[in-house]
């Protein structure tokens, strides 16, 4: 066997070179890896092995967007549905506020 053989014959498949643009697109809207895969027409052990990093960058993004979309409707906008589950989520805040008073025994009075 000579050496070019050797070079053009590899062993394996070719890399199959995706849009990263469009993974990283679909991985903003929180597709899966499964779906991303399907829409690209390879598996998801390729898309995990070779575009993980695109696929990341798509899914941090996605998230930025929505985290900024809930602070306008909140803050802009007011919206007092997204106020509220954004002041229980972050803040801490709760429906059923823990008081002292609550966990004190009562007196007992036998009159």
């Amino acid at each position: 066997m000579s050496d070019e053989t050797v070079k053009k014959n590899k062993g394996g498949r070719p890399k199959i070179e995706l849009d990263r643009d469009q993974i990283r697109k679909l991985a903003e809207l929180q597709c899966t890896l499964k779906e991303v895969a399907y829409v690209m027409g390879v598996s998801s052990d390729t898309i995990e092995r070779n575009y993980r990093d695109d696929y990341d960058k798509g899914i941090a993004h996605g998230k930025i967007k929505l985290r900024r979309a809930m602070f306008r409707n909140a803050t802009e906008k007011d919206n007092p549905t997204i106020q509220i589950w954004l002041s229980k989520q972050w803040l801490g805040y709760s429906d059923n506020p823990i008081s002292d008073e609550d966990n004190a025994i009562l007196p007992w009075d036998d009159q």
